[in-house]
């Protein structure tokens, strides 16, 4: 394992593969399964990719703002 990987690679790694899985077609879809460990299958790989992207654009709740109309 090499031990030189930071946090910021991690994350960088992480948020590209949630790129992909957000705004994936076909060609990006293949990347993907290129990426896949072999040790790890397809279903899990799938929900892991899922996760990812959902972490990441996870909707931002929007607050309502109140404006006074004068009538």
């Amino acid at each position: 394992m090499d031990t030189g990987i930071d946090a910021k690679q991690t994350e960088r790694v992480l948020s590209h593969l949630a790129r992909l899985m957000h705004h994936r077609d076909q060609e990006g879809q293949d990347v993907l399964e290129s990426l896949r460990p072999a040790w790890l299958g397809a279903d899990a790989w799938d929900i892991v990719l899922e996760d990812l992207e959902a972490q990441r654009y996870r909707e931002r709740r929007r607050v309502a703002r109140l404006q006074l109309v004068k009538g």
